[in-house]
């Protein structure tokens, strides 16, 4: 997990989704228009990638059980892109994400989160 963080989020390699992203992945709290599929972290991460600059993510706690991995954390950048249709505001962000993700074959295979929009939308200037 920490991994995929680090290198995926964090690096952007989008090279490694179909290394450490299972064929039959699935995204269980995607917004809409979003895919919930493999493509989809690929399209996310990607999106996220493009919308803030000098990306970091750092993990808070990660917390193991069985096949689930728990995470929560902490995302910092620049809104220096387009965000699902919010236009850059140059502001700084900091946001935090707690995800719950399934693994097969080392592989994550299911996906769920909670994040902070509503702190990203207001640092973004979506919200007043």
């Amino acid at each position: 997990m920490r991994y995929f963080v680090e290198q995926v989020q964090e690096k952007g390699r989008l090279d490694l989704i179909d290394m450490l992203v299972h064929p039959d992945f699935r995204n269980h709290t995607v917004e809409p228009g979003q895919r919930n599929d493999r493509q989809g972290v690929r399209e996310t991460t990607a999106a996220l990638r493009e919308a803030f600059s000098d990306l970091r993510v750092e993990v808070l706690h990660c917390v193991g059980d069985g096949d689930l991995v728990a995470t929560h954390k902490l995302f910092r950048g620049r809104h220096t892109g387009a965000w699902f249709g919010i236009p850059p505001s140059g502001n700084r962000i900091e946001f935090r994400v707690m995800d719950l993700v399934r693994y097969r074959d080392g592989q994550l295979v299911e996906h769920w989160a909670v994040a902070d929009a509503v702190t990203l939308l207001r640092q973004t200037g979506a919200l007043p």
